[in-house]
């Protein structure tokens, strides 16, 4: 039965609780937490080792098809085995030993017993609590994604001799539906049901449709048994401190998806476990879920990919050659083209910038920021054609209104005059649009000076009254 660890030992507090470890220290324990250093997760380990150091991981077995091996009895040195993330890998960390001996040397001092509290059920409490915590201190956790993962582990694991069966009783399933296809293909036509139970190889349609629901519900077993997998790879980047612009639920929901794909894929005939061949489709679709969120304009995952190789080549070459190097020599060292090399920079270098920002003049950094924002001088590209127009026409219809609420009745019409709010029809003969102060008084049948100070002091009443509207007004039918 594979074991995969839910939420990684770091430290004694991690393990046992604050509440243990606070007793234990009480009664004598003495924690070193400068040694406690937390362990490096490490995905992919491909060092490898000699016979007698060799990682054990369980349910694969090393033997070759030609030669298999005869047990021996060697002695099992002492030594730790290695750690990974990988589920399968069975043993303890430094830490854990570290703390089991601190315990045993209290428990030898004192002469208590605190083996209730190193109980399986105990640890996985205190596992779960600690779990929790760390998803309700994180900013990337939604409260869906916490009440999941209660869910899933009511979900019971299944042993190796299940996972193989599931895994036979899944391929069959899909055998049966590939066919099916295979057959539509070459017939050019749907085939029927005789010639699908001659080429599946079945006695009718009865027992076709019970291997396909049976292969569905031993894929469901199988995805649902081992979403455990899962969640331990996105704790990684919540351990990790993963941000608040991530969610940990879509990553969440990325890495499911990569395990029903690999539960419809694996071949359990090979050999292999199948957390050892899911765990590679999870960890690449978590990764590019977090790399699809770390941007607000997408980017391809093989662009990211080639910016890191890039700039890692950029920093050999200026350390060899003391100085900068140029988009030749970089493409070369990359192994890609000069003009790959640029749409790369080009495409990583995209930055988004809000339309309610305020501008600054850098000429006058002393100053207050205006009030402009980028929405004010940014002019649209393209033309909505009658949604604008129907826009601009009940803004105008609720902007006329609105004067007329808030002046008098001379003023309103002295201020439709010298913004072109009045219907060109209504206006005499060479008059239209926005009207100049001249031509105001001439219809209004007022000095020009008295005219301009009727519109200032109106402006500064509609400043209190209608300002927004008036801005919104004049942004439109610019």
């Amino acid at each position: 039965q594979q074991q995969s660890s839910l939420y990684a030992v770091t430290d004694p507090i991690t393990l046992l609780g604050e509440d243990y470890v606070a007793e234990l220290e009480a009664a004598g324990a003495a924690f070193d937490y400068n040694t406690l250093k937390p362990q490096t997760t490490n995905y992919l380990s491909t060092k490898k080792s000699t016979s007698s150091s060799r990682v054990q991981f369980h349910g694969i077995t090393t033997t070759s098809s030609k030669t298999k091996r005869k047990p021996t009895n060697i002695a099992v040195t002492s030594r730790p085995r290695r750690i990974s993330t990988m589920p399968g890998y069975a043993s303890q960390t430094k830490n854990q030993q570290s703390v089991d001996r601190q315990v045993k040397r209290v428990e030898d001092t004192t002469g208590r017993d605190f083996s209730a509290l190193r109980t399986t059920k105990a640890i996985q409490n205190r596992k779960s609590k600690n779990g929790e915590a760390m998803y309700q201190k994180s900013a990337s956790v939604p409260d869906s994604l916490v009440q999941f993962a209660r869910e899933l582990h009511r979900e019971e694991r299944i042993t190796p001799s299940q996972e193989l069966e599931l895994g036979r009783r899944t391929q069959e399933a899909i055998r049966l539906q590939s066919l099916y296809d295979q057959l539509e293909t070459s017939l050019a036509r749907e085939p029927t049901d005789h010639e699908w139970c001659a080429a599946a190889g079945k006695i009718n349609m009865e027992a076709i449709r019970r291997a396909i629901e049976d292969g569905m519900e031993a894929k469901n077993k199988l995805v649902t048994s081992n979403l455990r997998m899962v969640q331990g790879v996105v704790n990684v980047y919540i351990r990790n401190g993963m941000g608040g612009q991530y969610n940990a639920g879509d990553m969440m929901q990325e890495g499911i998806m990569a395990l029903i794909r690999a539960a419809e894929k694996f071949e359990p005939q090979r050999g292999f476990r199948f957390s050892t061949y899911a765990m590679y489709w999870i960890r690449s679709a978590v990764k590019r879920s977090q790399t699809y969120q770390s941007r607000v304009i997408t980017v391809p995952q093989r662009l990211h990919a080639n910016h890191k190789k890039v700039k890692l080549s950029q920093r050999q070459l200026q350390q060899a050659l003391g100085r900068p190097p140029t988009n030749k020599e970089l493409a070369d060292a990359a192994g890609m083209s000069t003009l790959q090399l640029e749409r790369c920079f080009k495409a990583m270098e995209q930055k988004c910038y809000s339309l309610d920002q305020q501008l600054t003049n850098r000429n006058r950094p002393g100053m207050d920021k205006s009030q402009d924002s980028l929405y004010d001088i940014v002019e649209a590209k393209t033309d909505d054609g009658d949604v604008t127009t129907i826009s601009r026409v009940f803004l105008r219809e609720d902007l006329i209104e609105s004067l007329y609420r808030s002046l008098d009745r001379e003023s309103a019409h002295i201020i439709m005059l010298r913004y072109g709010l009045v219907e060109p029809h209504i206006l005499p003969r060479g008059y239209e649009g926005p009207l100049t102060i001249a031509q105001v008084s001439q219809l209004v049948s007022m000095k020009p000076d008295k005219v301009r100070r009727r519109i200032m002091k109106s402006l500064k009443e509609l400043k209190f009254s209608i300002g927004n509207e008036w801005k919104d007004f004049e942004r439109a039918v610019e």
